[in-house]
Order: structure tokens, then C-alpha cells, then sequence
């Protein structure tokens, strides 16, 4: 039995979590959600004692934790081998590692071949392998979904719902949540609420629950008034005794019922949406590749590939990892930044990225946006503030706070805080800001939504619902595809790109 008792945790005087109760039921898969920033991870690290609550205590009956963060701490030049040999105290051992491995269907792995030249979702089957040889009873995981491809994400849905030991995830894939979770569980104002079934069945709890709330704060200010008037009426009684314990009496009851059992208004604070003025034409030419190829010294990534956008289409591109799919855009990204185009490059590679045989053509005078994958354009140790006029074209402080106001990012945040302060979700969100400041007749966005929180991506698929201009899109978050208007889907795989259909 995992047990938490009134946690809390303070961070630099902001309470994080306060006063987290809950006791972990055996075999439960469970997703914990949140806003970027109410302290998941911090919940995680507390449990595996990574970190102490300021007061509280975790109790463990039982149990054995395994934790699967979401960035992985692994050596990049050190050989698979070597990694799941030292895993083991004896190399007679290598039984158990090689079971793990036909269960996460990592059978063809290469032992010579360097970690760092593995997808991301192989290096997360090598950390289940390190976590899952400790034998744990509980298995806390991290945005497992941002490291897979859809195949994987499928796959380890499966995966997940057959592991006979109590799950805890933290995730933002919809899709994937209800797919594997019987449970949910919501950090708010601190708090975890609990909600029993998939990611649907919380919308719909949840709804029901806001509705009980307001429900609630409308008859608390009511009987609030009415107490008022009380109040006020029995202080017009004629002097005396009597009227002495009356105004006590309706006064204690003020005290009673409504300054102790004080409701609040539920408000939820949500980015507002993102308004992108385009006039593109249906027709214009926007891209077209003919006979692309591209290779890494000896390695082809994709061949003789053909691919025409024009203005108003709406592309998904998927893919499995490797396939080629973030070096498909770079190099589009590449084209346009090599033209006159009015051009942002918001997390993309300094270096460019072109075909090794082929062409590429972009069409003339367009406004164009690149969302990449990361945001290693940007300095951590800089501040907010300084970050967004190191990076867009807003000049005075004003804007700043306008800007990321609307991204809920407070005066506070805007002034002191510095970008490696952020969660990985609130330096998405971030990035996602000063993506924002300009009009864009196309958008490439490659994964944009890892690591945001489910808020934050209703936000952004009603902003590009509204989006008239050309989206070339590469997700694996089924959820989120289905809800931005796609209108042409193309497949990358066996090194080349099919069109699958409208």
C-alpha cells in the first residue's frame, strides 16, 4: 500500500501541493492530470523520494516503486550492451533482461550501436527494462507518449493495460488515456480529485462537478446577503438583553456558515486562443519536392520522394521513428528560409537541412512559422522577458506582459522568472507565445503539443480550427489530429511518402 498523508510542498513561498491525501489501490491504472505546473512531477519525486515534502509523509506498506522520468538520463555513448549487462549483478542473469525484451518487442537491438543513436522510444524500453528488473509493485510514469511514434503509443496501450502491477502516468494523449486508464486523477488548487474511469468519463464527471460547484457559490452568496441583512436588521432591536444576543447569535452564525465554510467561484484559467490574419490563395503553390532524396553518409532516410502543397491545404505527416519525418520539414523549413520569405524559425536548427538529390520549390511572399520539436534556441538562464525581445519583434515591456498574459504567465513569472525554471510544458507554452506574435500564411508545426496540458491544447486546435492558411502538421497525438480540420494525410514510411487520403 502507498499511502500519502497531507502533503505539501512549498517551492521559493508558492505552495505547489496542499495537504495531497490519497491511498493507491493494488493493480489500478491511473492517469494524475493537471495544468503545467500544479506539481505532478513533484508528486512523483516525492513518492520515489527524490524530493521531501515541506510537511506530510509517504508511507510504504509492501511496495517497491519504479519511476520512468520524462527525460532520460542515460550516457549516449555507452553500448546497449553494456547498458543491460551492467543492469545485472550476474551475467547469468541475462535471462531475465532478455525476457523484458521480448515482452517490449525490442528483439533486433544491436549491442554494439551507441544509445545516443537510438529513437526515443527505444531508449524508454531500455529505461522499462532497468526499472522493470527491480521487480516494482507500482510503476510511476512521465509523459510516456511524447518518446513514441503511433505504432509504438498502440502498442504500449497494449502493453500497459496487460501489466499486472498498479500504473500512475502522467499524460496530456487523450487518445491514450482512454485507451489504457480505469481512474483519474486531478491535481487542482493543490488538491487531487479523484474520477473514477477513462479520460471521457472525466470530462463529463468533471462538468457535472464545476456545475455542483457553482451550484454551491450561488446559495453561499445568497445565504451570505441573507446574513448580512440579519445581521444589520437585529443591531435595529431596541437596546436591551435582547437584542445584545441576537446580533451575537446572528454574528456567530456569519462566522459558522459563512466566513469558516467560505465557496469560491470555479474559474478555470485557460490561454486565450491565437488569431492568425491570412489571405493565402486556395491555389498558390506553397511547397512541391520532386525526386527528393536524403542521405546521412550511407544511410538513406527517404528517396525519390514527391510532394505538393498548396495554399489552404491542411497536412498531417506520420510516421514511425526514424522514418524521417522531422527531417522532411527541416528541410521545407530550409527552402523557405533560403527565399525572401518573411520567415520565423522558432526552435529550429541554426544549420540547414537540404536534399542530397532533387528539388525543392516554395512558393513567393509568404509569411511563414517553423515550430520544431525543441526549444533549444533559447538561453535558460535568461528571463522571460529578456527571452521574448531576444526572440521575436516586441520592443517594449508593456507587450511582454500583454503577450504572455494571455499564454497565463503572470507579472511575477514575466519578471523573475528564468526559462530553465519552466516545466517542460510551461516552456512549450512559452515557446508557443512568442510563436504567436506574428500572422502566418503557413504554419509548420512539428510536434507541438508534447508536454502542453490538455487546457492548453483545446486552445490551440480552436485556434487552428480558425487557422485559414496553409498547416503542415507532424503529431502522433491522435486526438489532437482529429481535431484541428485535417484535410490530407500522408504516410512516411519504407523511405518514401504515400498519400493515405482526405
Amino acid at each position: 500500500m502507498i499511502k500519502a498523508s497531507g502533503l505539501i510542498k512549498i517551492y521559493n513561498g508558492n505552495i505547489v501541493l496542499n495537504g495531497i491525501d490519497f491511498v493507491l489501490p493494488r493493480n489500478k491504472k491511473i492517469a494524475l492530470v493537471g495544468a503545467n505546473g500544479c506539481g505532478k512531477t513533484t508528486l512523483f519525486k516525492i513518492l520515489i523520494g527524490e524530493e521531501s515534502p515541506t510537511e506530510g509523509r509517504v508511507t510504504l506498506e509492501n511496495e517497491k516503486i519504479g519511476y520512468i522520468p520524462q527525460e532520460f538520463r542515460l550516457d549516449p555513448n555507452q553500448m546497449v550492451g553494456t547498458f543491460l549487462l551492467d543492469l545485472l549483478e550476474e551475467e547469468w542473469e541475462f535471462y531475465k533482461v532478455e525476457a523484458l525484451l521480448q515482452k517490449l518487442e525490442f528483439n533486433n537491438y544491436d549491442e554494439y550501436q551507441r544509445i545516443g543513436t537510438l529513437s526515443e522510444g527505444q531508449k524508454m524500453k531500455l529505461v522499462m527494462i532497468e526499472q522493470l528488473l527491480k521487480d516494482p509493485t507500482t510503476l510511476l510514469i512521465d509523459e510516456p507518449t511524447n518518446h513514441l511514434d503511433i505504432e509504438g503509443i498502440m502498442w504500449f496501450e497494449k502493453y500497459i493495460k496487460n501489466l499486472d502491477i498498479s500504473v500512475v502516468m502522467i499524460s496530456h494523449d487523450r487518445q491514450f488515456l482512454n485507451n489504457t486508464v480505469d481512474s483519474v486523477w486531478e491535481i487542482e488548487k493543490g488538491k487531487i480529485i479523484s474520477f473514477v474511469g477513462d479520460y471521457d468519463n472525466y470530462k463529463e464527471q468533471k462538468l457535472k462537478l464545476i456545475g455542483k460547484w457553482n451550484e454551491e457559490y450561488t446559495r453561499f452568496l445568497r445565504k451570505k446577503t441573507q446574513l448580512e441583512n440579519l445581521i444589520v436588521n437585529v443591531a435595529k432591536i431596541k437596546a436591551g438583553t435582547k437584542r445584545g444576543k441576537a446580533v451575537r447569535a446572528a454574528k456567530k452564525r456569519f462566522e459558522r456558515e459563512i466566513t469558516k465554510d467560505k465557496k469560491e467561484e470555479y474559474i478555470e484559467e485557460k490561454m486565450k486562443t491565437v488569431e492568425f490574419d491570412t489571405q493565402i490563395h486556395a491555389g498558390k503553390l506553397v511547397v512541391s519536392i520532386q525526386k527528393g532524396q536524403k542521405k546521412f553518409e550511407n544511410v538513406t532516410v527517404f528517396n525519390d520522394l514527391n510532394l505538393e502543397i498548396r495554399g489552404k491545404d491542411r497536412i498531417w505527416i506520420y510516421g514511425q521513428n526514424g522514418t524521417g519525418k522531422s527531417t522532411l520539414v527541416k528541410i521545407i523549413n530550409t527552402a523557405f528560409k533560403q527565399t525572401n520569405n518573411q520567415y520565423t524559425n522558432i526552435g529550429g536548427e541554426k544549420d540547414p537541412l537540404e536534399l542530397t538529390k532533387g528539388t525543392v520549390t516554395v512558393g513567393p511572399n509568404l509569411k511563414v512559422g517553423y515550430f520544431a520539436q525543441k526549444s533549444s534556441f533559447l538561453n535558460y538562464k535568461s528571463l522571460l522577458k529578456d527571452a521574448v525581445f531576444e526572440n521575436s519583434t516586441v520592443a517594449e515591456i508593456g507587450q511582454v506582459y500583454s503577450l504572455l498574459g494571455k499564454f497565463l504567465f503572470n507579472k511575477e513569472d514575466v519578471e523573475y522568472k528564468r526559462v530553465g525554471d519552466l516545466s517542460p510544458g510551461q516552456r512549450a507554452r512559452f515557446v508557443f507565445a512568442i510563436f504567436s506574435v506574428n500572422d502566418y500564411d503557413v504554419l509548420i508545426l512539428d510536434e507541438p503539443t508534447n508536454h502542453l496540458d490538455i487546457s492548453t491544447k483545446e486552445v490551440i486546435e480552436e485556434s487552428l480550427n480558425e487557422y485559414k492558411g496553409t498547416l503542415i502538421l507532424v503529431s502522433h497525438d491522435r486526438y489532437f489530429v482529429e481535431s484541428v480540420n485535417i484535410t490530407k494525410t500522408f504516410n512516411l514510411r519504407e523511405k518514401n511518402i504515400v498519400f493515405v487520403g482526405n
